[in-house]
Parts: C-alpha cells; structure tokens; sequence
C-alpha cells in the first residue's frame, strides 16, 4: 500500500517548517514511492488563528515586553489551554477534516502543539485508520500545550522533555519515543577543510586572514545586534562581523549604511539566505538566540555560540544545554559579548578546548531513524 503523508505546520517561527522539510526529505529517501504534502493548518478565512498564533507569537516574543512569558504561564494549566483551544476548535476542525476527507491520507504528524486537538477531533470523522503522530519541536523546555492530548503519540528530542511529558502531564510513558535531531544535511556534513574554508570566504568576499564571527537570529533576525556592532566599531574589532538579518529588510538597509559609512569595520551584511550552512561553517563563533533550529545547527557544525536572548522558559533549555557543555555562554550585555568574543578568538588552547567539549556533546542527528519508525507503523 502507498504510504501518502500530510505534514502540519503554523508559521510560527522556521524550526516547525524546517524539521518538516528534512523528515520530508528522510522519509523519501528511504522510499521513494512515498508521498508528503505539507498543509498550513489554518486555511485562509481563519483570521482568528492567524492573528492569534502566527501573527501572535512574532509579536509577543519579539515586540511586546512580558506578552510571550504570560501566554506561555497560563498555557501550563490545563485550563488555560482549553482557553485557547476553544475558540478555533469548530472552524480549524473543520476545515482539517476536510483536508483529510480530499487528500484521503495514511499518515498525519503534526509539527505545532496548536494543531494537534484539532486533528484528533477531525479523524474521529474519518471512516479509515490514519497513522497519527506529533513531532515536538521544543527540545528540552516543552511547553505542557504540546501534550494536551494524552493518549496520542509523540516523538521528542531528550529525555527532559519525556519526561515533561510523562511525569508532569501524565502521557503514557508508552506513546512518547525519543528521537535524533531533525536537522538540514547540510549541517551534518563533515566540517570543511582548510582549502574549502578558504574557497568560500573567497566567495563571499571575506579577508582570508581574518576571523570570523556571525551573527544570526533566524527567519526575524536578531535583537540586540545593533548593540554588538556598535561596540565593534567603537572598540575597532579586528574580526570580521557577519551579519544575517533574515526577512528584517529595513534592519539590513541601515547595517548597509553603517558598513558603507565605517568602512574599517569590515562588516559583511546578508539578507534571507539559503547558504547559511556555508557561514556557519567558516565562522569562528556565532552570536545567536536560543532557537532550537539556529542553536543545534550552529552546534552540529562545531562552533562555538554566546546567546544573547531565549523566549522565557520554551527556550531556557536549549540555552542550558549549550552551557552546560562548555560550547555555549548565555551573556545579554553587548559590552560584555564583545570581551567573550575578543577572549574566545585570542585563546591559544581555543581549538583544542573546544574539540573536547564538541566531543563530549554527542548531538544525534540521524534523521533516518525517524523516518524509519514512521514507516514501521
């Protein structure tokens, strides 16, 4: 029988869409007769879902000081979950079970917490047995709205967050398995060579003698680098800054003008790109938020990160595993990132430091095996 997927998303951030697009990419790979569609789970006249969750969460965890730490504490009661729950359930219900009844589909995953009560409640309309799984995105700090249902099945990243799950939301120690990263190849790819390194600093017009130091916030960006740069000009950093706005095209605008009118700072600007693995991997270090994509990518290709910001308790773990192997520092003053990173990039025992902390990380990143499991069901 053909196996025919449908992958859910929001778009609330890129880590959901970017982990759908590997286990895509997986799951073809070991059969290519398989076929995934990749559906947003609201549909177009749901206002209320896209202004609450999608146009929501940029807002509350970007612009809005206290808004995201207020949702996500209220989301931690169950009351509070069904709050939110309850005034998207008849539209986003059915509109779901209309997707299922037209694509007629053997699988379901479900890569956001908020699609999840929705999709049960759909399949119980469904007249054929769906395969239904959810991939918690959320690494180590998991939001308790990601188990809101309690006898589905989930595929989380750690332990930590099993246990979230089992002991603090009471899911089945049964229907939550622990899986490998979801992660782009191109980050587990072995690291570049000398030579390549050098052929792509070439490339994108960086001094081949010079150290590298990234900055990058994912899809929005990353608040606060403004700061950093300006300590950079004022202290006349001897590195090179390479900047990643992402969709931020105003923010870039004005980096341009500030490369253009400080020519000695040797700043390098990028907009949204599709070659951030090549930076990530000439760079010396990078400056980051805490996001679970941006951080296991920049870790998986063995560099060094200060975080500067991570979203109140959803990413403080991710901000603690980074620390806690000695290949992270959580530090918000720019000031203060500017000494760590001057301190990181003139440390004689550097490399070697950080190879033995890298070493002892052991980051798993087989997507296969998760693909593998799908298909056994």
């Amino acid at each position: 029988m053909k196996r025919k997927f449908l992958f859910l998303y929001l778009n609330t951030g890129a880590g959901h869409i970017s982990a759908a697009k590997v286990l895509a990419h997986a799951l073809q790979v070991q059969n290519p007769d398989t076929e995934i569609e990749m559906i947003n789970g609201f549909d177009k006249k749901n206002w209320f879902g896209h202004i609450a969750f999608e146009k929501g969460y940029n807002y509350a965890c970007n612009y809005i000081h206290g808004a995201f730490p207020l949702i996500y504490d209220i989301g931690a009661h169950h009351w509070g979950q069904d709050m939110f729950v309850r005034p998207l359930r008849f539209q986003t219900t059915r509109y779901l079970r209309h997707v299922f009844l037209e694509k007629h589909p053997t699988d379901i995953v479900s890569f956001h917490f908020a699609l999840t009560p929705f999709v049960k409640s759909a399949l119980r309309h469904i007249p054929w047995k769906v395969n239904f799984t959810t991939m918690v995105t959320d690494p180590f700090t998991v939001p308790h709205a990601w188990f809101y249902e309690k006898d589905l099945k989930y595929f989380v990243y750690s332990q930590e967050a099993k246990n979230e799950a089992v002991l603090k939301c009471g899911v089945p120690e049964a229907n939550v398995t622990v899986v490998p990263f979801l992660m782009n190849e191109k980050y587990r790819m072995p690291p570049f060579t000398k030579e390549h390194v050098c052929e792509i600093k070439a490339k994108y017009g960086f001094d081949p003698d010079k150290k590298i130091v990234l900055l990058v916030g994912g899809g929005e960006g990353l608040p606060g680098a403004i700061d950093i740069i300006k300590e950079c000009v004022i202290h006349k950093a001897k590195f090179t800054v390479a900047m990643v706005c992402g969709r931020e095209k105003a923010f870039k605008e004005t980096l341009d003008i500030l490369a253009a009118t400080y020519p000695k700072l040797d700043l390098h600007v990028f907009g949204f790109i599709d070659y951030l693995d090549e930076l990530v991997k000439i760079c010396d270090c990078a400056v980051i938020k805490a996001g679970p994509a941006t951080l296991m990518e920049v870790l998986s290709c063995r560099k060094p990160v200060i975080i500067i910001k991570y979203i109140h308790n959803q990413e403080l773990g991710n901000m603690h595993f980074a620390v806690k192997h000695n290949v992270g520092y959580y530090i918000r003053r720019p000031g203060n990132v500017f000494q760590k990173i001057n301190e990181l990039l003139n440390d004689a025992d550097f490399d070697v430091k950080m190879k033995k902390n890298f070493d002892s990380m052991n980051l798993n990143t087989d997507s296969g095996k998760i693909a593998t499991l799908l298909l056994e069901k």
